[in-house]
């Protein structure tokens, strides 16, 4: 392809400068009696000798043919087609990477809507399957979350009362007892004991990790909001546009190229301050709280269990069904076109350039949090 390219430049070039040779000569031919002052100074111009080499070819020149593994190109080369090698090898590190919003009820809630075009919002089939069955998942979502939560709550931290038995039958007072963090990790030379301590320590390790996975979804929607620049009044027209040439949406993409290829996605229009906010405080920040609460009365609820594994796990399965519930909802109560639209239609693609360096410390920096909140405990 390169030799093609170049060849075809080359011949390019000397059309253009058999036809600008013949120009000088017709100029030259021309008496310069009959040739304005204007013309003389261009003729004169024309026929200085040009010594510089143009640029395009030596550049072209410069760059060698790309050696293709043959191997691959046979076995490429013999299916009915047949496929053929395209420009030469290349960095796949250098191409863009990828933001998503995660598969969550909390995504669908805020995203949605602005799938489709503002003017289209109150019609019959989008209020029911957009409007309605979304917000009635969400706050159906969200009071399963919150009843699950006070039950942790209730059964492991709130005073229980437990009756004991007199020697002669009869029910004697009862004692009043809460789960308290400093009675879990004890020791003695009790061996179930101790297998135990560990036991729940490594129960404790498990249930971190899904906690550290719920938070990276969250903090991975805060991302995705921050790259979502301010409303203004332009990005009505830029809407328009779209919603004419294009498709009916309300929250447009826009496509950037580079000179080496690149191709990076980000939202053509932004969000206003009040959606914004409510963005934050009604969809993220319930999220966050719920999921600090499992991390906070989830491990105590965990660690208060007997010292049995099929206890331990049965508790862990618990905290990790709440913390799967809101993606639960999503795959059963969002359609899959939606589905399709929030996970795929709003992606958002960055160079290698943008790049915040620091996100490559985050898991380092999750598992000495884990490691000192097991020992902590421990």
């Amino acid at each position: 392809m390169f030799n093609i390219a170049y060849f075809t430049k080359k011949e390019e070039q000397s059309k253009t400068k058999e036809k600008t040779k013949n120009q000088k000569a017709d100029k030259v031919n021309t008496p310069k009696s009959t040739m304005s002052e204007q013309q003389q100074q261009e003729t004169a111009a024309a026929e200085i000798p040009i010594t510089s080499t143009p640029v395009a070819e030596t550049v072209v020149s410069e760059i060698p043919l790309a050696p293709i593994d043959a191997e691959t190109r046979e076995r490429l080369a013999n299916i009915d087609g047949p496929f053929r090698p395209v420009d030469g090898p290349f960095d796949s590190n250098q191409e863009a990477w990828s933001l998503r919003l995660p598969p969550s009820i909390y995504s669908t809630i805020f995203m949605l809507p602005l799938a489709i075009d503002k003017n289209t919002w109150s019609d019959a089939s989008n209020v029911i399957t957009i409007f309605l069955t979304q917000y009635v998942t969400y706050i159906v979502t969200v009071f399963t979350q919150g009843l699950f939560c006070y039950y942790i709550y209730a059964e492991t931290f709130l005073p229980s009362v437990t009756s004991t038995t007199s020697r002669n039958g009869n029910n004697t007072a009862a004692a009043i007892t809460s789960f308290d963090y400093t009675s879990v990790c004890y020791s003695n030379d009790d061996d179930s004991n101790h297998n135990g301590m560990f036991l729940r320590c490594l129960c404790i390790w498990l249930l971190l990790l899904f906690v550290v996975r719920d938070f990276r979804d969250t903090w991975s929607m805060y991302r995705w909001i921050r790259c979502v620049p301010e409303w203004h009044p332009g990005h009505q027209e830029i809407t328009d546009y779209c919603c004419r040439y294009s498709g009916r949406t309300s929250m447009p993409m826009q496509r950037y190229h580079d000179d080496y290829g690149v191709t990076v996605q980000k939202p053509a229009v932004g969000f206003t301050c009040t959606y914004r906010f409510t963005v934050l405080f009604c969809v993220l920040l319930p999220k966050i709280i719920y999921t600090l609460f499992l991390t906070i009365y989830g491990a105590g609820y965990v660690m208060s269990a007997s010292p049995r594994l099929d206890a331990f796990l049965l508790r862990v399965c618990i905290i990790m069904l709440m913390l799967y519930l809101d993606k639960v909802m999503y795959q059963v109560f969002v359609p899959d076109v939606f589905q399709n639209w929030v996970c795929n239609n709003f992606v958002i693609t960055f160079s290698e350039e943008e790049e915040n360096e620091l996100m490559r410390w985050m898991p380092l920096l999750q598992l000495t949090l884990m490691v000192a909140l097991v020992g902590a405990l421990y």
